[in-house]
């Protein structure tokens, strides 16, 4: 009996020992596809669809310093830009090489950090097929070689999701404190480069805080949290009062707002037609960026029948494939076209494009997004309705896509604004994969649980 126990241990010790290996050799492998394509690049990477913006920014700083008054750093949110001038005190010349190196490690960790979390969960049979797509799914993964916010926040959404996990797998760890901070880090991290994330972090601190029922630690989580993320919005303020005497974090909100709407466009990032009317509140001669905001909701307030049709328009326009007669955003430099194949056809001969522009890719297009969409809401009920850590998991993760789905209804319709939440709502997807492969066998999607699998 000693030997059969030994060797099963032996067994179990093995089977680990290769998950583990996978977890590593995964993001890794991710890692390296990703440096040898940096070698390949001109400067290393690409400049993203507001690269010029970002650098121009860094310029300013560069220029003038940290309380630089030059005005794309305040009517775009400076923390971006901040985190690029820092890298310019390694290197100039090779800035964009450092930016993609530097975005793809972070991105690779965040992976294996978040999949690792899953490993001693019922969710570890699916871990090797999540890891896959979150280190090689094209968009997203590519996406850390271009300047922009989007992928770093991709990975700040990982470690969130996996510190929670982790908490909740050690509810009883004195790390829980730890825990909190490094939320509250990383959730300031992202709202640093992308102010919209303040409301995001915020819910997410209360969901999270809501996963117990000891007072004291939700107070902790809420406070330590929202506490530590304040920081950033608190340093973007500072920096504007100091610079252009404004107390605001940045003065785009109204003009993206006003980009998706009015009586004649579409909510999307080409806007047509006439803007939403806006006047000066007397004795302001001007109008403000917050007057512009105010304007926009109350013309949504007064055309319901039209802001309903608009809010649909762009809440499509957000799950929008990359390319093709749907596609609507700005992505135009989205690394993985480069290489799509579906670009090259619809390039290479007048049929190939009315293949891809015409009836065929209008249902294959609509087909490709509601099938995105629906495998993301499968895989959310599906995990919630594994009860236990499962409903924590799928909230976390599930919650922060639908604010920026929702933030991107209430602005502009754009696929861009998707890939923030990407790593989140492919997470999900590979999950509802997962549940439709159990429903074809079991015909049920219920699912059979250990009576200890809530504990876990």
């Amino acid at each position: 009996m000693a030997s059969k126990s030994k060797l099963a241990r032996q067994a179990i010790a093995k089977k680990d020992k290769k998950v583990n290996f996978y977890l590593i050799a995964i993001p890794v492998l991710g890692f390296l596809v990703k440096l040898i394509t940096m070698i390949n690049t001109p400067n290393g990477g690409w400049l993203g669809a507001d690269g010029e913006n970002y650098l121009s920014g860094v310029d300013g700083l560069i220029a003038q310093g940290y309380l630089s008054d030059k005005s794309i750093l305040s009517y775009w949110p400076a923390g971006y830009p901040i985190l690029l001038w820092f890298l310019t005190k390694f290197t100039v010349a090779h800035l964009l090489l450092l930016i993609s190196l530097i975005q793809s490690v972070f991105y690779a960790y965040a992976s294996y950090y978040f999949v690792k979390q899953l490993r001693d969960t019922k969710l570890r049979p699916y871990m090797f097929l999540i890891g896959i797509v979150l280190a090689f799914n094209p968009t997203l993964s590519l996406s850390s070689m271009a300047v922009g916010y989007e992928s770093p926040i991709a990975a700040c959404m990982l470690m969130v999701v996996g510190l929670i996990i982790k908490s909740k797998q050690s509810p009883n760890d004195r790390g829980l404190v730890i825990r909190v901070i490094g939320v509250g880090a990383f959730s300031a991290l992202a709202s640093f480069m992308q102010p919209r994330w303040i409301l995001t972090s915020i819910v997410i601190a209360i969901i999270w805080a809501l996963m117990y029922k000891d007072r004291k630690v939700q107070a902790l989580i809420l406070v330590g949290v929202v506490g530590v993320m304040a920081i950033a919005p608190a340093i973007l303020i500072q920096r504007n009062v100091a610079s252009i005497n404004k107390a605001v974090i940045s003065t785009n909100l109204g003009v993206t707002m006003n980009l998706g709407a009015g009586p004649e466009t579409t909510g999307g990032y080409k806007h047509t037609g006439p803007n939403v009317p806006c006047d000066p509140v007397p004795p302001a001669k001007a109008v403000t960026d917050n007057d512009v905001v105010k304007c926009v909701i109350k013309w949504y307030a007064g055309h319901p029948v039209k802001a309903m049709k608009l809010f649909v328009k762009k809440g499509w326009y957000y799950w929008s494939p990359w390319s093709g007669p749907f596609g609507n955003g700005t992505m135009a430099r989205n690394p993985w076209l480069k290489i799509n194949p579906i670009i090259d056809i619809a390039r290479g001969s007048q049929s190939g494009n009315d293949l891809v522009y015409k009836t065929a890719g209008k249902v294959i297009s609509l087909i490709w997004g509601f099938a995105g969409i629906s495998l993301f809401f499968i895989g959310f009920f599906w995990l919630r309705s594994m009860k236990g850590i499962y409903v924590n998991i799928a909230y976390a993760s599930f919650v922060p896509v639908v604010i920026s789905w929702l933030v991107s209804m209430g602005t502009i319709g754009d696929h861009r604004f998707r890939i923030p939440t990407m790593s989140l709502s492919l997470f999900l997807q590979v999950i509802g994969y997962f549940a439709l492969r159990h429903k074809a066998k079991t015909r049920s999607f219920a699912v059979a649980l250990e009576s200890g699998a809530q504990a876990r």
